[in-house]
């Protein structure tokens, strides 16, 4: 299975997270999701990462980069390199 490589982003959760492919981020929205899993972004940022890792034709890998950097922001949560702010 492939595990589609994107554009390497970190968010800082309490702790430093680096992603690298589509399936660590799918993994940690499953998993390790520090936030409510009610919020519109969330859901659709898991949706977006089950489409590419079933192959789905609609959707690719920076889609679901952005996708989950959107769930990223909802869940008042920092992102690097996408945003300005210091750690």
């Amino acid at each position: 299975m492939s595990e589609f490589r994107i554009e390497p982003v970190t968010i800082n959760s309490g702790d430093f997270e680096t992603f690298e492919t589509v399936t660590d981020m799918a993994r940690y929205l499953l998993d390790k999701w520090p936030a409510s899993t009610d919020g519109q972004a969330y859901v659709t940022a898991l949706m977006v990462c089950s489409a590419v890792l079933e192959n789905g034709l609609d959707d690719r890998p920076e889609d679901a980069r952005a996708a989950f950097i959107d769930a990223v922001h909802e869940a008042h949560l920092s992102v690097s390199p996408d945003d300005d702010l210091d750690f």
